[in-house]
């Protein structure tokens, strides 16, 4: 059994909001404050039996809006649908079913009135006359609806396991050292756990009856006792022991402490570790217990918040590979990793983005029906570390190339006084002119944030009669309204930027002298002088075969100031980008 979807109605930033989630592991992915966190508590105020009950009474700024005061018809909704193809085999689920593969749980936060039919309305609303009710089955997430149906308790929720690690969890403390750690629960859970209980006992008996032989152990005992029976009396102080056993079977556990070996005979406390080496270790162990604890007709839902902290790249992903590897739980990591992003098994991303509305929306980029196999494939491909950026992103430029990715934010910050980073605005080069599968993303119902793609006309590749080249046209049919905007060139991106010897010219010459090749200019411009219809041929060949394209952009990313003069496709395209950011230029 899986979560299948969650529905959110007026809790935090939360308006009106669904996300779908496919069997298995999810990704949870997003730009900072956009309610990874609080998608997680919304599962928590649901599903996790540890909360107690004044734990899932909320605040008045849980409601969504900031509110400083509560109506009579405010309330939160928070429903999850669960899915099985096994669902009988979950016989305590019958009382929140809602087909034969399906059920519903709900939360309701609402003024007490509500469930109560006809009871009084007091003249002022307070928060404190609010409550909260979990209830089973039913599709419709309208409040009159859902108060139709039964209530449900906590143990009718036997059967889920929920279990969550935040971002800021004390590894040091959990790792071992007491009953409840990580190490005591990974030895309780294993299969002959009271046949290897009774072996750490019998060692632990002997070793303390080796301990009390020693002359000084009960000298050091009865020293600390007189002490107090100086400091508290007779009366208070009470007997005490040296040992390294209680009467309890379950303390022996607690006795075993994880160290560093870095070579046999040679232990070194867990502390001296970095943190992404205690992170992995924390990770491990807790979920070898959980693996271990697992039962047939149960439901496991781990939530991880951020496990990428203090992991370099490689880690992170193979972190991440042994995680989607877990067979008996459903696991929910939360990242802002743009490595883990990349590699994540395609059909488990979700992408948490505000719309042009600003509200917090979810989507799959790769949910069905949206691409085709083969730009499926090639959209995988492509997702590496940096081009997963644009999940990130609140607007992108989409580019041809490298060249356009150092000189836009070039352009936008120096003409344009735009930070292209400080808005959040990402310029993502997909290294061809096949912007289909890039622009489907960004339709409506899908990831609906500004964007523009940034073309180059080629117009010397067209046929007789043809306006465009096949790239653009099949780009524009994409384009959303105030949204989505197509920006072509004339031909390609160096002549567009000196399309004469005159425009610009001072950064062209600045660009090869400081490259090292002056006289490779000084010949451009000779050979060009008598002839300026060889300018775009002469240009094309000592930027492409001298100066090399990605050191030509790289260096006149540098010298670009307010005096630029900015091609008019690149100017549409940084325009429409500010109009939908609301950024004055």
């Amino acid at each position: 059994m899986n979560i299948k979807s969650i529905s959110i109605k007026n809790f935090r930033n939360f308006s009106d909001f669904s996300i779908d989630f496919s069997k298995g592991f999810q990704t949870i992915i997003g730009e900072n404050n956009i309610g990874k966190s609080n998608l997680y508590w919304a599962i928590r105020l649901i599903l996790d039996r540890d909360l107690s009950y004044n734990a899932r009474n909320l605040d008045i700024k849980d409601f969504h809006g900031f509110k400083k005061e509560v109506t009579i018809d405010d309330h939160v909704i928070i429903s999850i649908e669960l899915y099985s193809e096994n669902l009988a085999s979950f016989p305590t689920f019958h009382s929140f079913k809602t087909s034969d593969t399906t059920a519903r749980i709900t939360y309701l936060f609402a003024h007490k009135s509500k469930f109560i039919e006809d009871d009084d309305v007091p003249e002022k609303i307070e928060l404190s006359q609010f409550k909260w009710q979990l209830f089973g089955s039913g599709n419709s997430l309208e409040i009159e609806d859902i108060l139709t149906l039964h209530s449900i308790r906590f143990s009718d929720l036997d059967g889920i396991n929920l279990y969550y690690i935040n971002a800021f969890r004390n590894i040091n403390s959990d790792l071992h050292g007491s009953t409840k750690s990580l190490l005591s629960k990974y030895c309780q859970s294993r299969t002959d756990t009271e046949t290897e209980l009774e072996s750490v006992k019998t060692i632990l008996k002997k070793s303390s009856t080796e301990l009390n032989n020693l002359d000084f152990i009960p000298d050091i005992a009865e020293n600390i006792q007189q002490k107090g029976q100086s400091i508290a009396g007779q009366y208070f102080s009470f007997p005490i022991s040296i040992s390294f056993l209680s009467n309890y079977d379950i303390d022996a556990w607690s006795q075993l402490n994880l160290y560093f070996s870095p070579e046999e005979g040679n232990n070194v406390p867990i502390q001296t570790l970095g943190l992404g080496q205690k992170n992995i270790l924390y990770l491990s162990l807790f979920i070898a217990e959980l693996e271990n604890s697992s039962n047939k007709h149960e439901i496991n839902i781990l939530l991880i918040e951020e496990p990428e902290a203090h992991l370099h790249p490689q880690l992170q992903k193979i972190l991440f590979s042994n995680l989607n590897d877990l067979k008996t739980t459903q696991v929910f990591m939360t990242s802002h990793s743009t490595h883990i992003a990349s590699d994540c098994d395609y059909k488990n991303l979700n992408i948490l983005f505000r719309n042009v509305n600003k509200e917090v929306k979810s989507f799959s980029p790769f949910k069905d029906g949206l691409l085709s196999p083969r730009e499926n494939l090639l959209l995988k491909r492509y997702l590496d570390a940096t081009r997963s950026e644009m999940f990130f992103a609140s607007a992108i430029i989409y580019v041809e190339g490298v060249g356009e990715q150092f000189i836009i934010p070039s352009i936008a910050k120096e003409v344009f006084k735009i930070n292209l980073t400080e808005h959040n605005i990402s310029v993502i080069p997909i290294h061809s002119r096949y912007f289909d599968p890039y622009l489907k993303i960004v339709q409506n119902n899908n990831l609906e944030i500004p964007a523009v793609a940034i073309i180059d006309g080629d117009e010397d590749e067209l046929e007789d009669e043809e306006e465009s080249t096949t790239a653009i046209e099949n780009a524009k049919t994409l384009e959303v309204v105030d949204r989505v905007l197509v920006s072509s060139g004339t031909k390609t991106l160096e002549i567009d930027l000196f399309p004469k010897a005159e425009i610009n010219s001072s950064y062209l010459k600045g660009c090869f002298e400081n490259l090292g090749h002056k006289k490779s200019y000084e010949n451009l411009i000779s050979a060009t002088k008598d002839n300026p219809e060889l300018w775009e041929t002469e240009l094309i060949k000592r930027i492409d075969n001298t100066v090399i394209k990605g050191r030509f952009a790289q260096e006149l990313s540098l010298l670009i100031d307010k005096d630029f003069i900015v091609p008019a496709y690149i100017n549409t395209a940084i325009s429409h980008i500010a109009k939908c950011k609301n950024i004055s230029i």
